[in-house]
Parts: C-alpha cells; structure tokens; sequence
C-alpha cells in the first residue's frame, strides 16, 4: 500500500491506483447563489395566539420574495423558536422562494431576531440601568442583562461613533430604528 501525498495518489489493497484532486479553496463571505439562503421576516403576531394554535395559526403570506421579488413563495414548513415566557416551542412558518431558494421565516415583530426576550422588556431594563444604574429586580438572568449592555454599549461605538452623547437608551432606539438588533454581539 503506497501513499503518495504531493500528488494525492494512493494505492488500494487490488494494486490499482487512484488520483484524488485537492478542493478547491473558496472565500469566505461569498455563497453561490444555488445555496439556500434564510431570512427572517418580521410580521406583526400575537406571540399568545401563535402558542394557542399551534401549526393552525393564520399566518400570513408575503407576497413577494423580499431577496428577488419574485412573485411565489411555496410553504416550507414550520422552525421550532423558543420564547421568553413560554413553556413549549412555538412552530413558526417557513416560505421557500423557487426562484433563487432562499427560506423566509416569519417571526414576529415584537422580538429581535436570535433573542428570546422581548424588545419592550430589553428596552425596559435598559433604561432602568441607566436611569437609576443598578438592574431592576428581576427573573432575568444577571448574565443576560451584561450581555445586552456590553453588546449595546460595543454596538453604539461600532455603528454610531464614540461621539454619540445621547445615552444608551437612545441609542438602543437609534440602532432600532436602523434595523439593527442593539443588544446582539458583533459579527
């Protein structure tokens, strides 16, 4: 059995030979526009109706693909989220555009992509922090509340300058306002 590892040839126990070619090194960043791509797409819904009824909730169809603009969306089943505040998964809607196969999952508008907690609750605590400079009492976590002010606090110097003097709280609504998750790490 001979190995030969420059040329990526190799000897298999019958004495036949086989050549096998390096993969070829892609970027990082860039995917090919085969590949699935997902997208959140935020929908007002009532997180409460949503755990209520289950898969039978009526959630409603965008009409176009938000990535190509194309004019059918196939349903593509349902992703289990978790929510602050309830005991179960809650099974979100999944749209598939057959035009350039990115998946769109609905989520509801009142909570920031990748959080479990509610954008009213964040902001509340936030401001709070701020307002008073201790954290609220709370059944949150201390380590969460850490998260989001560091995240937020690294968020404003990255996205709106170190000559943002408006506090946190309106930055927090400033990063909002840009369709921004404040309270996430950066990326």
């Amino acid at each position: 059995m001979a190995f030969t590892r420059g040329l990526f040839c190799f000897q298999n126990r019958a004495g036949g030979e086989f050549c096998r070619t390096p993969r070829p090194v892609t970027t990082g960043g860039v995917t090919p526009n085969n590949k699935r791509d997902i997208m959140i797409y935020f929908v007002s819904a009532l997180l409460k109706q949503i755990f209520a009824s289950g898969k039978n909730y009526p959630w409603v169809r965008p009409s176009e693909c938000p990535r190509c603009g194309h004019y059918r969306l196939w349903g593509h089943g349902y992703a289990q989220r978790y929510f602050r505040g309830f005991p179960s998964c809650l099974y979100l809607k999944c749209y598939r555009c057959p035009a350039c196969n990115c998946v769109l999952t609905l989520r509801p508008d009142s909570h920031f992509s990748r959080i479990r907690t509610s954008r009213e609750m964040i902001r509340n605590h936030i401001e709070h922090r701020q307002t008073v400079g201790y954290w609220p009492r709370s059944d949150l976590l201390r380590s969460n509340l850490r998260y989001w002010w560091n995240n937020l606090t690294r968020r404003t110097l990255a996205f709106l300058t170190n000559s943002w003097c408006d506090g946190f709280l309106a930055a927090f609504d400033q990063l909002a306002s840009l369709g921004k998750t404040p309270v996430c790490r950066l990326r």
